[in-house]
């Protein structure tokens, strides 16, 4: 019997948890981002939680995962973030291996929570399937014939950064009319707020919602207002869904897969999101090019990356077994 370490490096919540043989959660600890810490911060929490989970094991711990959010560059098990200060080409995998005593694989949050899904959520059952995190940005990880599939660049399932306009606003890529700027929580947040600033009539849930100022507008309160029935509200979820669903389209004509499956924040909508995202994907569908892949919503919520890092952790201590 054994268990292992995952941990979860998010720009908001960071989590350090404790998995057993099997990849059931035993314990977490999960605690606020302090972006100003900076590195230097954030490893030392992961240390002292680390530390305090192996001590409450009951079985020895023999490997630790970590999902981190940002790019990872897998061969070298580096963290290559150019977004977050003190973190580009970290030698993350080694730095956990000599601080903790503890064999560790990294990888970005987008594959970590397709492997999560994949094993212990809504991917079980199937061979392939492609899980896109809808947050701040759009992250997406691929998993085929039941393994990671990262491309050549680590760059596989970057769905988020495919060009769908030849207009729009700047992507945080540095690119234009990117997917993410349309139907990320970001995209929606702005549409939202834009159009509470021009027609307060069509978005006054919303605006009550948000105490009155159209700056604070976020879209978890669209969401609420829209399945609440305020029109505006419902107008920006359908177009956000429609430009999620060509994106989707695009996932199913090119690799066919079993399941996509739908996390990260944007996703708590629910059925709010999954119906119009179905809906207009049946729209844009072909009667001449039947396709059966399932659209559904992640079944580990926040925790489908610390999953996947746990079946990291899994699998490095099956072969240094």
């Amino acid at each position: 019997m054994l268990n292992v370490l995952a941990v979860d490096i998010g720009g908001t919540n960071y989590r350090v948890g404790l998995f057993d043989h099997e990849g059931r959660r035993l314990m977490v600890v999960e605690e606020p981002t302090h972006r100003a810490g900076g590195r230097d911060w954030m490893l030392h929490q992961i240390q002292r939680h680390a530390v305090s989970l192996r001590e409450k094991s009951d079985f020895p711990v023999k490997a630790c995962g970590i999902s981190f959010g940002g790019p990872v560059d897998y061969p070298r098990q580096t963290v290559t973030s150019l977004h977050t200060p003190g973190w580009k080409d970290f030698e993350m995998a080694r730095w956990a291996e000599q601080t903790l005593g503890l064999a560790t694989r990294v990888d970005n949050d987008a594959n970590a929570g397709a492997w999560g899904e994949f094993r212990f959520g809504a991917g079980r059952g199937s061979r392939s399937i492609f899980y896109i995190t809808i947050s701040t940005g759009i992250g997406g990880g691929w998993i085929l014939d039941g393994k990671p599939f990262r491309g050549r660049d680590g760059l596989a399932g970057e769905l988020g950064h495919i060009p769908v306009s030849d207009s729009g606003v700047i992507c945080s890529c540095g690119g234009r009319g990117c997917l993410e700027t349309f139907c990320s929580a970001t995209a929606i947040a702005l549409r939202a707020r834009g159009l509470a600033q021009r027609k307060p009539e069509a978005m006054a849930r919303v605006l009550e919602l948000s105490h009155g100022d159209p700056q604070n507008v976020t879209a978890a309160q669209v969401f609420q207002a829209a399945s609440e029935g305020e029109t505006g509200a419902a107008f920006i979820v359908r177009e956000a869904a429609r430009w999620l669903a060509r994106g989707l389209m695009m996932v199913v004509r090119l690799m066919d897969p079993d399941r996509i499956v739908l996390g990260g924040g944007v996703a708590k909508a629910g059925l709010a999101l999954l119906e119009p995202v179905r809906q207009a994907m049946e729209e844009m569908g072909s009667p001449t090019i039947q396709a059966s892949t399932e659209v559904v919503l992640a079944e580990l919520g926040d925790y489908s990356p610390l999953y996947g890092a746990a079946g990291l952790a899994l699998d490095l201590a099956a072969q240094t077994v």
